[in-house]
Order: structure tokens, then sequence, then C-alpha cells
């Protein structure tokens, strides 16, 4: 055996039949159906609802007040429930009882009124079912190279999964601590014992404490201000799932860590807990609506807690005489030692304690997962260690390997252009300098980094000229966008025959105060006014977009900008600038993504394609990635869905790299593919298209994308597809049907298999390669590193990885290790948490920090050639991950993939699925 065989173990577990555990099934009469729709009859005369009913309030208490798994199985508005699936048998009589109180909260029926005796066909016939006792294992259909199952016995296995973990406490810091599962599978350290705790004051460095200590004797009399004393509190919460991995034929549990930052009020907040007087009932999730003083319990956890609170006979809230809401105000503040009832924060925001729990934490947590399944963990081996290959490399924050190549025109030309030309927007006399200097140092002018002139064109090096020109009410945030179109219009320098240009663009933000402005603008609050309807980015970058010019914008710098001391004298001009503008990250990182807007690709790209094992054919690099965008509510949507889909597509010619990008068509205007830049343009100037992942046509759409660049290309294609976003288009992208096969019109069960199936042979993709980031909760993280010796003898390894790995019992399936830049970097916390964890951290300016742990892109090969092996299109996938246009570092997906998405968040109208008030649940 080699003596360099590295194995990496990831915080996940093979399941067996005794591990997943068994359930109760209670398979109602066919007359049950009758009772459900009888039900949501009346429940949509009493509230006027047309929603489904709430069965996720049933199954809560369920949970909480048997201390079981609880599913029902089918749950739409056509089909509702057949069956219900517990881990635990109920009494008939409990049973009924918990039916019947739901269905009289579900009804509205007065507090006064509700009874155990209320008479109930459906809790009866719930109560009237003998159940049958089965092994959930035997509900798993195991193929050759895939797993699958319905919905419910995902969670059922989830469910006794997470309640096998809470059973052992989990030892890590010398300590042994309690685990207690909660009624959406995870579990949670919940003992006040074992929370971690921090301060403001505490948590500050120590450097400002210095500044802040007293002057005279009458200062030192003044006690801190209460904020900065105020204990703040986070626990940890792990999420235990059953999941699957592609190509593997056996499911698995794996496990997600998070740091879950605990709220001081209930105002904002959107999930909460609260536990049972009894230990060894689990933690009742809760979800709450309402904004800051109006938070209040989500109608689904209301009905629960009302149906619990009778069946138990045990308040869940003090209350006194004076309160009459469900939720009373006593409730609302959760300041001082967590109690019964805790929230998460309501948003990401700053906080004393990081997020993140660290290497140590994860290594603890992949040994008690190993020792509570009796498993070995799943495991990878190491099949290429060095990823990073012809990457991305500046001097302080200069590309110079692109901007001094000497074939630097023929780059521009295979983007579409014989120069570029950069219009410069500026405000403020601080910023005008800014951008002189910038652009000086990238471009190989360091004599203009002192003076270039206002509305003329100033001609820079590497084939670049600049136009500075100040357009302050084209600028200012304000009301008056109605004007911008004409304002931008009349800006000069826009357009130039073959040249390709581009905007550096000054704007103002401050994420802090625009999201406290918003929060109190949602409250209602007199004269506030929510900051984003105001802001001028969206609308300048749309009206520039419409003459095709491409904005990039800057913000000023918040604090001065201090590089770091000179190691030495520099050699030239440009390196004393660079060496001034080193700090300037925010600056370097502006100049490098408006190169990349720009389609700018260095011939490197090549040599990180092929070298080693990577795949040496020559052929055209495609990326596809989705994102559904839902209206601006999410109750009661104002607007259509909209899905933003992008394919782009890297193809050599001759010596270099032509950048594409598809634009389909929309209302009026023709689609087709584009260089890089005038694609992002087009899309700019129009609003994101609406539509769905479950249209039918969308995938017709896509192959007719991929055959009509097929068909002028003179040379094959890779296709890479984000699976966070695809999976549901396409039957083959799934886990579960890794053991189906197209037939011969690429078709799987009537559906189009695989992007590019349903064409001709000759205009199919030679691969198609789907990545999955351990984003997504269904992809383990690394946990383990082990050395095996020529003896055969295994020794713990090094405690990070970079390398590829090939997982065991596949050949198809790969992960990538990637290791945070910020673990790199020389600051003490960029090793916080490798030899510890945060029980066992006494220095509290480490706790307000963030700590890393290793994450991971899953590398799917799905389609290849017969008798191709599939390392070396893992290995290019990967390779490409190390390959950002203007990133120094790792992206999650590989580079065509990545620059799909960056033009997707360029988008003017671009704004995250979830919704911005949404839980810190990633930590």
């Amino acid at each position: 055996m080699p003596s360099n065989d590295t194995r990496m173990s990831m915080l996940a577990a093979p399941l067996t039949s005794a591990l997943m555990g068994t359930v109760w099934l209670y398979r109602f009469p066919d007359k049950i159906e009758h009772e459900w729709k009888k039900l949501r009859s009346i429940y949509l005369g009493k509230t006027g609802s047309k929603a489904n009913l709430p069965y996720a309030g049933l199954l809560t208490v369920l949970r909480a007040s048997g201390a079981t798994s609880a599913t029902l199985n089918p749950t739409s508005k056509s089909k509702p429930p057949q069956f219900l699936a517990l881990s635990k048998k109920l009494p008939a009589a409990h049973l009924r009882a918990a039916v019947a109180l739901w269905e009289q909260a579900l009804l509205q029926t007065p507090a006064e009124e509700i009874s155990l005796a209320y008479s109930s066909d459906l809790a009866d016939l719930f109560a009237s079912v003998e159940p049958e006792h089965v092994a959930v294992w035997d509900h798993v259909r195991h193929g050759r190279r895939a797993v699958d199952a319905d919905g419910w016995v995902w969670d059922a296995a989830s469910s006794n999964l997470a309640s096998l973990v809470a059973k052992t406490a989990l030892p890590v810091d010398g300590r042994t601590i309690a685990l207690r599962p909660d009624t959406e599978n995870n579990v949670m350290v919940w003992d006040t014992d074992h929370l971690w705790s921090n301060n403001w004051l505490d948590a500050r460095p120590a450097k400002d404490k210095k500044n802040d200590s007293p002057k005279s004797a009458a200062d030192e009399s003044q006690a801190p201000e209460e904020w900065k004393v105020r204990r703040h509190y986070a626990a940890l919460r792990v999420e235990v799932a059953m999941k699957s991995l592609h190509s593997l034929p056996v499911p698995l549990v794996v496990m997600t860590p998070r740091v879950s930052r605990l709220s001081n009020q209930i105002n904002g907040a959107r999930t909460a807990w609260w536990a049972p007087r009894s230990p060894s009932r689990p933690l009742l999730c809760l979800n709450l609506g309402g904004k800051g003083k109006y938070t209040h319990l989500e109608h689904t956890s209301r009905l629960a807690l009302d149906a619990w609170v009778r069946l138990m006979d045990e308040p869940v809230f003090p209350r006194g005489p004076e309160d009459t809401e469900f939720l009373p105000v006593s409730a609302m503040d959760l300041s001082g030692e967590p109690g019964a009832f805790r929230a998460l924060i309501p948003f990401s925001k700053s906080f004393p304690l990081g997020k993140g729990v660290g290497l140590h934490t994860v290594a603890a947590l992949a040994d008690h997962l190993s020792e509570v399944t009796g498993q070995d963990l799943v495991r990878g081996r190491q099949v290429a260690k060095v990823l990073s290959v012809a990457a991305r490399k500046t001097e302080y924050g200069r590309d110079a390997t692109l901007l001094d190549d000497v074939d630097l025109q023929d780059i521009m030309a295979a983007a579409g252009c014989s120069k570029l030309r950069i219009l410069a927007l500026y405000e403020h006399q601080e910023m005008r300098t800014r951008m002189q200097r910038l652009l000086a140092y990238h471009f190989n002018r360091p004599d203009l980094a002192s003076g270039m002139p206002d509305d003329e064109i100033a001609e820079l090096g590497c084939h670049t000229e600049v136009l500075l020109h100040r357009a302050p009410e084209l600028l200012s945030h304000g009301s008056h966008h109605d004007q911008r179109g004409a304002l931008t219009d009349a800006l000069p320098g826009l357009e130039a025959e073959g040249t390709g240009v581009l905007a550096l663009v000054e704007t103002e933000y401050d994420a802090k105060e625009w999201g406290r402005q918003r929060r109190a603008a949602r409250r209602g609050e007199e004269g506030a006014v929510d900051p984003y309807t105001l802001d001028a980015k969206p609308e300048v970058s749309r009206h520039l977009a419409r003459h095709g010019v491409l904005a990039q914008f800057l913000t000023p710098a918040t604090k001065k900008l201090r590089s770091k001391k000179k190691e030495r004298e520099a050699e030239s001009p440009l390196e004393a600038l660079g060496m001034e503008l080193a700090a300037d990250f925010p600056g370097h990182m502006a100049i490098g993504d408006m190169l990349r807007s720009a389609g700018l690709v260095h011939p490197r790209l090549t040599r990180a394609i092929s070298t080693g094992k990577g795949l040496k054919d020559r052929v055209a690099h495609l990326g596809l990635h989705m994102r559904a965008q839902l209206g601006e509510k999410h109750t009661h949507r104002t607007e259509e869905p909209k899905l933003m889909w992008v394919l782009t597509a890297f193809v050599p010619v001759g010596e270099h790299w032509e950048t594409l990008a598809y634009l389909p068509a929309d209302r009026g205007s023709s689609g087709g593919w584009f260089n890089y830049a005038r694609a992002q343009g087009l899309s700019r100037s129009r609003p994101i298209p609406e539509g769905s992942r479950g249209d039918d046509t969308l995938p017709r759409r896509i192959d007719h994308a991929l055959f009509e660049l097929a068909r002028r290309l003179e040379c094959g294609y890779v296709l890479y597809v984000s699976g966070d976003s695809t999976r549901p288009v396409w039957p083959l992208l799934s886990n579960k049907n890794a053991d189906l096969l197209p037939d011969d019109d690429g078709l799987t069960n009537g559906r189009p298999a695989l992007p590019g199936a349903t064409l001709a042979p000759e205009h199919r993709p030679r691969a198609v390669i789907r990545t999955t980031s351990s984003a997504d909760p269904s992809i383990p993280v690394p946990a383990l590193f082990h050395e095996i010796g020529e003896d055969g003898n295994e020794n713990d390894g090094d405690k990070t990885s970079n390398a590829l790995f090939q997982l065991d019992g596949t050949d198809t399936t790969f992960l990538m290790s990637r290791r945070p830049h910020q673990m790199d970097g020389k600051t003490p916390s960029a090793k916080s948490g490798r030899n510890q964890g945060r029980w066992a951290c006494d220095d509290k300016e480490q706790q307000a920090e963030t700590w890393y742990n290793l994450t991971a892109t899953e590398i799917a090969v799905i389609q290849r050639p017969d008798g191709d092996d599939a390392l070396p299109y893992a290995l290019t996938a990967a390779r490409l991950c190390n390959h950002a246009l203007a990133w120094e570092h790792r992206t999650r997906h590989p580079l065509p993939i990545h620059a799909a998405i960056q033009m997707d968040k360029n988008h003017p109208a671009h704004r995250r699925t979830i919704d911005w008030e949404a839980d810190d649940t990633t930590g």
C-alpha cells in the first residue's frame, strides 16, 4: 500500500435496519377521507382560509406529548392523510384526546368550551385503528446504486436517529454534555451550564478596552453601560437526518452542527423552543410570525400549544390576571439566564458569540456518531492533492499575470472587444481620488495616480482608457428614480466602437444601518423609510445596461485604510503605489469583478484543466445555474414567481478562451448566445423572467440553447450543473434515480432524463457533472483525516485538507474538501476551534469570532462516455472550483457555474429567495 494513502471521514455514517428503528403504522379506514374533507370545509367556513389543513400542529402535539416521531401521509389538498406513523405506540385515549383538542383549537372553539369529551368522528377513527409494528428499513427501496423511500420514511428515520444520538451524552472538552431532541429532528444543548455566554465588554479587543480605561477617579466610579455587560447566550444545535449520496446504495445518517445564538427578546424572532417539565419529552419547536412588538405565535404552533396545554395540563407561559393574549407580554422579555422558552436571534447581526463550532467540535461529534451507531464513518480515498493549478494570483491586489500579458489584446478580442473603457462615476472627491489611484495602479499608469482630468479620455496601460465624471444627482439615493434614465442618457462616453465599456460607480451602503432603518419602516415607526426603496444602485445598473455598460459599485471606506509596514523598498513606481494601496481589499475586488464581467479569461485556464490527470481533450465547459425568486410577500404573493436560469460557456478559441452566456427570449426581446459581457448588459436591462422549475417546457428550452451552441462548436462540451437548484428538473440528477437509464429518445419516465439528453448524439454533452455544496445539509462535512502507511497501520493525519476524495463504494461520486481561506490567515482567530471547543475557550475575544470548519463540494459524474474513467472529469471540476476569474480562493461550484451565479447576482432585481429576516440558522 502506498505511503501517501490518505483517507477522509465525513460527519455521516451508513444506516442499518436496527439503527433506523421501527414505527407503528396506523392505517386509517377509507371513510376517513370524508372526515378530512368535512373538517377542511368547516375550517374554510370558520376562517376563510383556502389553505391546506395545518397538520403540523397535530404532529407537534403528538411528538411532544408522546415523546415519539409522528408523520402523516399523504398531506396534499387532493389526497388527505391515509395513515399515521409513530415510533411509539400511544394509548387510544391519548391519540383521541390529541386529535379532539387539535380539532377544537382549529375550529376556534372558545377556550371555556374546549373539552376532552368533544364529539369528533375524526378523533374516533384515529382511536379505532389497531397499529401495525413495522421496521422502517423495510420501506426503503434499495437499488444497485441508489436508495429511495416515501417522505414519511425519511422523517420517521430522522426522528428515531435524533433520539438515538441524544440518548448518549456528548464527550468534549473534558465535559459530558447532555443533548436534547426537539420536534424537528434536531438535538440541542439545553442545560444552561453548557451554554456558551459572553458580553460585549469582554468580547471587545484588548486595545479598545485600554482606550476606554478611566481617566480619573470620577470615571472609574461609573459603571459600564448596561448593554456592554448584558450577557448573551448561544447553544450547540445539530440537525440529524437520514440522507443519501449519489451512487451509494445505502442510506446515511448525516449530522450538521450549528451555533444557535439565543435572542434576549422575542420581538422579530421566527423560531423558538419550549421545554416541557419532563426531560424525557422533546423540545417543542415553534414558529413565530409578525414584526417587532407584534410578534406572535404562528397559527400552526398556536394550535399545537393550545392542544398541548389541555392535554398535558402543563402551562407554557407564566400568566397574570391581566394577561389576555396566549403569548403574554411577560414572555416577550428573554433577557437573563435562558429559561424554558428560548428564541433564535431574528436575523444575522453583530453578536458577542461568533458563528461556527470549529474543527475540534466537528471531530468530537464524528466520534460520538460512530460510537452511538456502532458504524464506521463514511469515508473517501484521496485521489488528487493539488487542485489549485495556475490559479489567479495577485500582487498587492493586482492581477499582473492577466494585465501584463503580451497577448492581452488577443484575450480582449476573445471577449468581444479590442480595448476597454472605464467610466468612473463619482459623487465625492475622496472617492474620485481613490478610484483614480486604483485605476492607475491596476492598469499600469502610476504616473496618473496623482491627477486625471474630468470628462476627458485618459489613456491607461493594458489597452484600457478611463473617463472620470461627477454625477451626484444620478448616484445619490432618493425617490427620484423617474429621472435616472434621462440622467444616465446624458452621461459622456457611453458608446465607443469595438470597445467594451465598464462603469466603476460610487455608492453609499451601510448594511447594519440600512437593516435597522428597514426594520423600523416595517414596524411602522414614524418617519422611518425603507432605504432600499430609495437605493440608486438597481436603477443606475439597469439604465447603464440599456447602453451595454456594466456597472461595478464601490462603497466609501468606513475606516482609514492602512497598509502593512513595508518589508522592503519598492523596486518601481508601480510597486510603490501597490504597497500604498495594498489594504484596499474592497477596491481591488471591485476592479477584479469588473474585469470578470468583461469576460476576460487568461490562457492559464488551459493549464489548470489539463495538468496531471485532468481532461486532456479540447472541449468547451458549460455551466447551468437556476434560482427561483418568489413574490414580495410569501404568504400572499403580490408578484408571479420568477425563475432566473443562466447558461455560460467557456469555449477554447486558438490559445485563448471565449466566454459566452445564453439569454432566454423574453416578451418583445430576442434570446440566444452572446459574449458574456453583452449577455450581462441585456440581462440587467430586462426583468427576471416569470416561471418555475415545474414548467414542462423548461427542459426543452434549455436543450434548445445547448443545441444552438453545440452546432457551432468545433469540439464537444462538458456540462456542469448546480445540484442545489437543478435536481428537481431532470430525473437522473436525483440520487434516487441513479439506477435508471434514459431510453433512445433521452427520456426517463416520459421526462427529459438530463440536460441535452433529447438532442441528437452529436449535440449532446460529452459529460454531465452535478456539483452540490455542503451549504446543502444533505452533503456531510469532512471531520477526520487518516494516513495509512506502507505497513497498513492507520495514523491520524492533518486536521485540514484541500484535496479531492473518491467516496468508498462508488466510482462516480467525489468529495472535494474545502478549507475556508480565513483559516489560512495569520490572525489568532484563524486557528480558533482547531484544538478545543468553545466550552474550553477562556478567551472572550475568541468566543466572539467565527470558528471555521471544513466544507465540501460533492462532485457526481452523472454521465460520461462509455469506457471513460470518471476521475478526469471530477478532477477537472475540482480544478475549476479553484479558478474563479476575480477571486484567489475556492468557490463552491466550478468556474462556469460560478460565472452564471455572479451574472444572476448582478441583476438589478436580484433578491434572495429566502426572506431577509429569516432566522440566523447557518452559523
